[in-house]
């Protein structure tokens, strides 16, 4: 197996460079001795004294060149320090002569002329802190400047340069000596405020000496602003980190990091001579004395001290005059080299903006810049070779391969150091054979190690690979079921054996294992069930839902109301057609209840098997509430089927015949039997009456005044009558009934008397109708006063026809007065009669006059006239207008 650096090389040599290399197009007049950039803001000192200023955002090609030699005399640029933003420069300048004093100028973005710093005449600056907090457009904030002498200096530098205005510094303290009067030079200063708290913190560099100072500002408008924090260190000696070293000069990075809208500084290099020191900056994690941790020493390659070293964030460039390095600092090896040539001079310096994280080097007649191409891709690695495997994890860009990789070898090594459930936890996460894993976990002890594997494993499984599922799901229960059944009967582990319990009724509430048992249920009931497992059977049926199962188990049981509240509670209604034969017959007057009650969430139709299988029995109680469910479906329900009116039916004439009737006639509902197989059942059982009542349904009036004869005449009357269910009789098959009726009267009972009441109940018939039904010597007095009735109705029938021709004859005489008197009726018209709808003269065109004295053009009131029509009268007029304009015109005028 290649190491991770053989690798990290080999693909360093295929893909596109960590630190991509592009020559910057410009060729400076004179030498370059300083380049600093901040925020695409780059600012070149030439060897001439000049300043070259280029905005790569606003104006990337436009040189903004500054002469300083007029502000400038007797010195030459010490070096160059540019804040974050890009907006304002401060130059240190270093006296030619020992009699002169150094300067610092201050110049903003949108100015080219410096401002002196008068306050600071005599101090060689050397380092600068800016702040990332307080800098505004025309003020820098609070500033720390470290000086060649070891002072310490606070100020802020402000840019308006207008007449009489103040100072550029705004205000200037000395907060501290690090060389305690020795003159050690400053070579590297920061300070940054821990977010959310009113901590401070302040790190300083000297060729030496790495300090660390902290403290807590209680009020950060105030002036100078870390005054509290260098107090601290008045009575106490600063925590200092030293290094021995013959350099007269060290350098100091830092790799910001953006956390939330803030960048903070994540980890710093400081270049001495015994190599370069490297950490993590954590002010949360760092003790009272130190922000720094996780620090280390690289010592530089091939033991050359280079002139500059810039961390990156898994990286350092380190400037040497010839080439520039790159390191990794995870495992100091170099991941590049690249070479200068010395046409275009030495390596100078090199700088990094912070804000855009691109690397510039410089030599003296040329500027390159490295930008940073996904530096972190092969940095996984090295962790996992390192076993940090949480950092491997972070840092593999959620690559599959590259996790699975590092889930294998963390779960490789736990399983070396026994901690078996953990290394299955970390496998099941991974791609390695299902059948090795499972295999290795089977021979150890620890079964607890496959068990957990198993049931991460199935967590990570897809919805689509429903064959592993299964598998997975089923031998899981298999292990479940054999360490219940060991545990079960072992009294002095019963806690473990409730605990396995409850861990195995969560189990069969997760949702996948859920969906793997109801596609597998046949399967898993037989291991449930192989197992003697009833309990959790009937648990897994019900938490499934499978109403089925769980009343197939209560059958068996012979617990019937069991299975009657489940039926009452699940929403399918045919589990209910199932069990509903064996539930009539054992309970039939809870069955009978809990069915009403379902109303009409069941169909009485489909349960007719069911009760027909159960009135084979001759116990009155099951007949009695099949009935009682019957009658309810007909009532309540409104069932219109055929086939149960027929049942109930069939169940009255056989047990309730005296509810035939009220069935029949009963107003609540239609009957909807087969009339003919329920007359055929009545008669054949002996039920004459109800067979009048099925006759006469069927229209069969002869047959069944025939059969109501038979019975009583009261039934025969209603029968004539058509009071039989409520039966339309037309006036002559009335008066063919009543007439029977009388005939069977007077001829079968010979009762005269009551032959002559059926005349008043039948006004169709009349006496001469029934006069033939009478014996030939039957004398006159029975049936007298019928005939003079009679007579008297005709006489009064002729009265009243007398009656209607004279009233007919006086209207007739009307009517022709009427239109006698028409005839002689006239109106005039004047020339200046206008019509009544559209105002002009009558006279102009055709008109109507009526003798109401309105007055209407021909065409005006057929206009006002045709809305008010239908469409047949619409049609007709039109017609009318056609015929008349198509008949020849009169020549002479109506009114000639």
């Amino acid at each position: 197996m290649k190491g991770t650096t053989q690798f990290v090389n080999e693909k360093l040599a295929e893909e596109i460079p960590i630190f991509r290399k592009v020559q910057v197009n410009y060729t400076p007049k004179h030498p370059l001795t300083h380049l600093v950039v901040s925020n695409n803001n780059i600012v070149m000192a030439l060897a001439n004294r000049t300043l070259i200023r280029i905005d790569q955002d606003s104006a990337p090609d436009v040189l903004e060149e500054i002469d300083l030699n007029k502000t400038v005399s007797g010195a030459k640029i010490s070096n160059l320090f540019l804040d974050a933003s890009g907006k304002h420069l401060l130059i240190s300048l270093k006296p030619n002569n020992v009699d002169g004093q150094a300067e610092l100028l201050y110049l903003h973005r949108k100015s080219n002329r410096p401002r002196l710093c008068n306050k600071i005449k005599g101090n060689l600056v050397s380092s600068v802190a800016f702040s990332h907090d307080a800098a505004g457009e025309s003020s820098t904030g609070p500033v720390l400047l470290g000086t060649t002498r070891g002072l310490i200096i606070e100020t802020e530098l402000s840019s308006d340069d207008r007449m009489f205005s103040k100072d550029t510094e705004l205000y200037y303290k000395q907060m501290f000596d690090i060389g305690k009067g020795q003159h050690v030079p400053v070579t590297g200063l920061e300070y940054h405020n821990v977010p959310n708290t009113t901590k401070y913190y302040v790190i300083a560099t000297t060729p030496q000496r790495m300090y660390q100072l902290q403290g807590y500002v209680n009020n950060s408008n105030e002036r100078p602003l870390l005054h509290q924090v260098f107090n601290n260190y008045l009575t106490k000696a600063a925590r200092f980190l030293e290094f021995p070293s013959s350099l007269k000069y060290s350098t100091f990075s830092l790799f910001y990091t953006q956390q939330g809208k803030r960048r903070l500084p994540a980890h710093f290099g400081w270049l001495t001579e015994p190599g370069l020191y490297t950490g993590n900056i954590d002010p949360w994690e760092g003790d009272a004395d130190s922000v720094t941790v996780d620090c280390q020493l690289i010592n530089p390659p091939d033991q050359q001290i280079p002139k500059n070293a810039l961390v990156t964030e898994f990286h350092v460039m380190l400037l040497y005059p010839d080439r520039v390095k790159g390191i990794c600092l995870l495992n100091e090896q170099v991941v590049f080299d690249d070479a200068y040539d010395t046409t275009q001079g030495n390596l100078v310096g090199i700088a990094h903006d912070q804000v855009k994280n691109v690397y510039w080097a410089f030599t003296d007649y040329a500027v390159y810049k490295y930008k940073v191409v996904d530096e972190s891709r092969h940095i996984w690695r090295i962790y996992l070779e390192q076993g940090n495997f949480e950092l491997a994890t972070k840092h593999c860009a959620n690559q599959a391969s590259a996790l699975d990789l590092i889930r294998t070898k963390q779960a490789e090594k736990l399983f070396n150091e026994k901690r078996y459930v953990d290394s299955a936890m970390h496998y099941a996460k991974t791609k390695a054979s299902f059948e090795e894993v499972t295999l290795k976990f089977m021979g150890i002890e620890e079964k607890n190690a496959l068990t957990n594997y198993l049931k991460k494993k199935l967590e990570s499984l897809k919805a689509s690979e429903k064959t592993q599922i299964t598998l997975i799901v089923l031998w899981l229960l298999e292990i479940y079921q054999n360490k219940l059944g060991s545990l079960r009967e072992k009294e002095e582990l019963q806690s473990e054996y409730l605990s396995v319990k409850s861990e195995f009724v969560n189990f069969l509430t997760q949702p996948r294992v859920e969906d793997c048992i109801k596609n597998n249920k046949d399967t898993v009931y037989g291991l449930l069930g192989s197992h003697g497992d009833t309990e959790h059977l009937v648990h897994l049926a019900e938490s499934l839902h499978d109403t089925e199962k769980v009343i197939q188990y209560n059958m068996r049981n012979g617990d019937f109301v069991s299975v009657l509240q489940l039926l009452l509670r699940q929403p399918s209604p045919n589990l209910v057609y199932e069990f509903s034969p064996v539930l009539f017959k054992e309970i039939p007057t809870q069955t009978i209840d809990a069915f009403i009650k379902l109303d009409k969430k069941i169909n009485p139709s489909k349960l007719l098997p069911a009760i027909m299988v159960a009135t084979e029995t001759e116990e009155s109680t099951v007949l009695g509430e099949c009935i009682r469910f019957l009658e309810h479906s007909v009532s309540n329900l409104d069932s219109r089927d055929e086939a149960l009116h027929n049942l109930l039916v069939s169940l009255y004439v056989s047990h309730q015949p005296e509810k035939i009737i009220p069935y029949l006639t009963s107003s609540d509902h239609e009957p909807l039997v087969d009339v003919k197989y329920v007359l055929k059942l009545c008669l054949d059982a002996g039920l004459n009456e109800q067979g009048v009542y099925l006759l006469t349904m069927l229209e069969q009036h002869q047959q069944a005044m025939e059969l109501a004869l038979t019975i009583n005449l009261d039934l025969a009357v209603d029968c004539a009558g058509g009071r039989l269910l409520g039966a339309k009789l037309s006036e002559d098959t009335s008066k063919k009934l009543w007439l029977r009726v009388a005939r069977h009267v007077v001829q079968e009972k010979n009762d005269i008397k009551q032959a002559m009441e059926f005349l008043t109940q039948c006004p169709s018939v009349k006496i001469e109708d029934i006069l033939p039904f009478f014996p030939d010597f039957v004398t006159i007095d029975h049936f007298k006063s019928a005939i003079v009735e009679s007579l008297q109705d005709y006489s009064k029938h002729i009265t009243d026809l007398k009656a209607e021709m004279a009233e007919a004859t006086a209207s007739a005489q009307v009517i022709r007065d009427e239109i006698a008197q028409a005839k002689s009726r006239y109106q005039f018209v004047r020339a200046t009669d206008r019509c009544s709808t559209c105002g002009d003269l009558l006279l102009s065109r055709e008109f109507f006059l009526f003798s109401c004295t309105h007055r209407f053009h021909t065409d005006c009131l057929i206009e006002t006239v045709m809305p008010h029509l239908g469409n047949a009268r619409r049609r007709r007029i039109t017609e009318l207008q056609s015929i008349l304009r198509q008949a020849p015109e009169e020549t002479e005028s109506t009114f000639s």
